[in-house]
């Protein structure tokens, strides 16, 4: 289970400064995507986000601090699904873990990219636990592998699931050049999923 210290910060004090911490990150994720990290400005994240730049130093100490804010969502997710799926049986789990890495893709695909991209220039800590997060998350999907195809190893199964994720995160790329309804893609992303581990 991901620890809550690890990577995720505390939350804001109020519900109306959570709402704002959350619209502010909305508004980073898109530009640091489009337009990248270094050449966006406070200004330019206030601006989309409905406040001015001076005001986002109430909710953030910068533009670092906004950039974790948008990995830490990440983490939530990834934290959410282990916690629900250690109680489940193994079908429902791997259907619960390919659920939330599809609306990781297509949801949050830019802050995934992100991720991808960026994590390598944000402080050491923070790349330390990311890795200790990223590793209990494949971890969750290697134990329910192995329950529904014994036969392989740990390894094998690490190797199963990094390789679904990586196909289910290819949509993060490009999701937003298909012309396709949002739960179809869903769908078929999550039978290609389940195919390919139904392969063993």
């Amino acid at each position: 289970m991901m620890e809550a210290g690890d990577v995720v910060a505390q939350e804001a004090p109020t519900a109306r400064g959570r709402k704002r911490r959350e619209q502010i990150i909305d508004a980073a994720a898109g530009l640091f995507h489009r337009q990248g990290f270094h050449a966006t400005s406070i200004d330019e994240i206030g601006a989309a986000a409905g406040i001015t730049g001076p005001g986002l130093y109430r909710h953030f100490a910068g533009k670092d601090e906004i950039l974790l804010g948008v990995f830490d969502r990440i983490w939530e997710l990834l934290r959410s699904a282990i916690d629900r799926t250690e109680g489940l049986q193994p079908d429902a789990a791997l259907d619960d873990l390919i659920s939330t890495h599809t609306t990781l893709a297509l949801d949050q695909g830019a802050a995934l990219m992100l991720l991808v991209r960026e994590l390598r220039y944000v402080p050491e800590y923070y790349q330390r636990a990311a890795e200790r997060n990223d590793a209990r998350y494949t971890d969750a999907w290697a134990e329910v592998i192995i329950k529904l195809h014994p036969r392989l190893t740990l390894d094998e199964a690490r190797a199963a699931a990094h390789g679904v994720m990586g196909l289910i995160a290819s949509a993060a790329r490009d999701n937003v050049d298909l012309r396709i309804d949002a739960s179809r893609h869903r769908r078929i992303l999550h039978e290609m999923a389940c195919a390919s581990l139904a392969a063993f």
